[in-house]
């Protein structure tokens, strides 16, 4: 990460928090999902760029045990929906997002 993104970090203390209850949400209300990943859609190929959120793409989605693909796309709309929630409501939050991977914890 560099230096720049991390005092963003630093200017809005509560962002990271914010960010961890909606990912655990979304594990929460996805009992299957168990990661995924948010890259910038500039450098991917254009059939991906195609499905972005404000220039990002949801990418990596790891599922276990696999799903039927109804279920797979309501795991990817979880997903969606939940962090195009988080952008629209901080201003900066994409350049908290970009390159991130999010894992289930297990205890």
């Amino acid at each position: 990460m560099k230096l720049l993104e991390l005092g963003s970090l630093a200017s809005e203390p509560h962002m990271e928090h914010d960010l961890a209850s909606r990912v655990g949400d979304i594990f929460e209300r996805c009992p299957a999902l168990q990661g995924f990943s948010i890259q910038d859609a500039s450098g991917l190929p254009k059939h991906l760029q195609a499905a972005a959120l404000e220039g990002l793409v949801v990418t990596d989605i790891g599922i276990y045990p696999e799903l039927e693909p109804a279920l797979t796309e309501r795991v990817y709309d979880e997903i969606a929906v939940g962090l195009l929630d988080f952008i629209c409501s901080r201003p900066d939050a994409r350049a908290v997002l970009t390159g991130r991977t999010f894992v289930r914890h297990l205890h």
